[in-house]
């Protein structure tokens, strides 16, 4: 048991399983298999945009531009495809825009070394304005079938968006956790000077890891455009960064850098998805939703703070 207790994401562990019993008993249908599958379904694109969010806050950063990056991302796809490009075609080049997006705020971040809650707080408005232009302020709408498949399409029975998100989940976790560009980053977010002087390219980790989220984001907003079945450019993605953010710290990471996991972090998407479904399945005011949110949220975090602190003391114990 006490094993268990000192697994990085056994708190948020508890407490979805707690919340989620909680919601059971409100409502009979909360674990009902079509409603797991429509929380899943929901938070597809989350799911893919927090992993690169992790790694950003893992190296001690933030990015506040994700959901703008989503929105131009989801309106170029949109007018790529209304002039007749093919789906798959217009999918790779979407990607690509949400690729290059990573690289503008990796290059002003990782080599002009300009704040990162600075510049995403700018390419945040820019982006998101370069969406609107495009656009013309006007509803992207009536997507081929070829493209919707990318959102609602299914694979041997297994839905395509949850399965590309299992196969980026399962790839990333491998990368951070067994491979030289994964330990770089916690050593860049644990102790930056530290890693500087044993030989790691602090610059170049950065970039990457920021041209990846936009990589991530891109690939999400293919899938967000493909399952909605429009995009509205001004509102697309608007919370976007706040929720993925959030998510990262439930699931045990750490704003200042070095502590968190991607597994932790897709549990912190899970337990966001689980609360706001089950407040709304229980038939709790929707004026009431955000808030029970906020305050869920910050009893995770205590709740994680807690236990890292207790282990801490723990090492300590053990050092004595």
């Amino acid at each position: 048991m006490k094993r268990l207790l000192n697994v990085h994401e056994a708190p948020i562990i508890i407490f979805t399983i707690l919340v989620t019993l909680l919601f059971s008993i409100l409502s009979p249908d909360f674990l009902q298999f079509e409603n797991i599958r429509l929380i899943l379904d929901q938070n597809i694109s989350m799911f893919i945009v927090a992993i690169g969010m992790t790694m950003v806050i893992l190296l001690g950063g933030m990015d506040l531009s994700v959901g703008s990056v989503l929105a131009v991302t989801a309106t170029s796809v949109g007018l790529f495809l209304s002039n007749g490009i093919h789906p798959w075609i217009a999918a790779a080049m979407g990607i690509c825009i949400g690729v290059l997006c990573g690289m503008v705020n990796g290059y002003f971040i990782a080599i002009r070394k300009i704040p990162d809650i600075i510049v995403t707080l700018a390419t945040m408005y820019i982006f998101r304005g370069i969406a609107v232009g495009i656009s013309g302020g006007t509803w992207m709408t009536n997507f081929p079938e070829g493209f919707r498949f990318f959102g609602q399409g299914y694979v041997l029975g297994i839905s395509f968006p949850l399965l590309i998100a299992v196969i980026l989940i399962a790839i990333f976790i491998y990368l951070m956790k067994f491979t030289r560009s994964g330990r770089r980053i916690y050593s860049i977010g644990g102790n930056g000077p530290a890693a500087k002087l044993a030989g790691i390219s602090v610059a170049r980790t950065k970039f990457k890891v920021y041209v990846l989220s936009g990589l991530l984001v891109g690939i999400a907003s293919v899938i967000f455009a493909a399952k909605v079945g429009s995009v509205q450019a001004s509102t697309a993605g608007s919370s976007l960064a706040f929720e993925v953010m959030a998510a990262v710290l439930i699931g045990g990471g750490s704003i200042f850098g070095g502590v968190g996991t991607i597994a932790g972090t897709m549990l912190g998407v899970l337990f966001m998805g689980i609360v706001k479904n089950g407040l709304i399945i229980s038939k709790v005011s929707p004026f009431w939703v955000s808030a029970a949110t906020g305050f869920l949220i910050i009893l995770a975090i205590v709740i994680n703070t807690l236990q890292r602190i207790r282990q801490n003391k723990g090492k300590e114990g053990d050092l004595v």
